[in-house]
């Protein structure tokens, strides 16, 4: 378990000295919230704003780009050859992909809090404040099964560039149907039915439902859904792992 933790905090130390990861995490949801926020601003009323409503799903939408962190930090070069001596050392052969998705967990997290902190002081963005803590916790849980379907990919593709584009893909589908960058009713009937069934649209239904609403009642089975499909993918990717094709 020792040197699990000490993998975990390697890995999560790498992730926090690349500049460009940092600005990316935070930059990405603040500029997106504040340019859709603007640009729709008159489509909406004053009680319930653009920015309340791109606040919302754009932060959610920025957890599911978790992915790409989890995924360059499992099979980016410079990384991956590091990561070597511990392949070849005497540890169990799970201990690479799953600390690969408790870092990257913990580094988006962080500063995807931070990103909706300075959005929610901004422009005033409606987090729900009675229900405050219920929501973060349904971000965070999208931000860690996003995290374990990146190194997902890595395993199933073993390329960091393939499993990018298939997560790039992945991500703007899900986006569009789930109503992140625009209402799903544009797309026509059959997408809204699609869309009901998504878990990405669950948890942006439930978390309005609590700000507005203060309805908390589907927040256990959401959230439940979240850390068993992330459970689920977990068991997964490390079963799938395998160091020497790895190497």
């Amino acid at each position: 378990m020792y040197r699990l933790v000490k993998i975990i905090q390697r890995d999560t130390i790498n992730l926090l000295t690349n500049p460009m990861w940092i600005f990316f995490s935070l930059m990405f949801p603040f500029l997106l919230v504040a340019i859709l926020g603007f640009l729709t601003e008159g489509l909406y009323g004053d009680y319930f704003t653009s920015y309340d409503y791109y606040g919302v799903t754009l932060m959610l939408f920025s957890a599911m780009y978790a992915g790409t962190f989890s995924a360059n930090s499992f099979m980016e070069e410079k990384i991956k050859r590091a990561n070597l001596r511990i392949v070849y050392s005497p540890i169990r052969n799970w201990f690479i992909p799953f600390s690969k998705v408790i870092a990257t967990f913990i580094f988006s997290t962080f500063f995807y809090t931070i990103a909706a902190v300075i959005c929610h002081f901004l422009f005033q963005i409606r987090f729900g404040d009675e229900k405050l803590l219920q929501i973060w916790l349904l971000f965070i849980g999208m931000n860690l099964l996003f995290s374990c379907i990146g190194v997902l990919m890595c395993c199933i593709f073993r390329s960091e560039g393939v499993a990018n584009q298939i997560l790039s893909i992945l991500t703007a589908a899900l986006a569009m149907l789930s109503g992140f960058l625009f209402p799903v009713a544009n797309l026509g009937e059959t997408f809204v039915k699609i869309s009901k069934w998504l878990p990405t649209t669950k948890v942006a239904q439930t978390v309005f439902e609590m700000i507005y609403d203060q309805n908390a009642a589907n927040f256990l089975p959401i959230f439940m859904l979240l850390l068993i499909l992330s459970g689920l993918i977990m068991a997964g990717l490390m079963i799938l792992f395998n160091g020497e094709e790895y190497v």
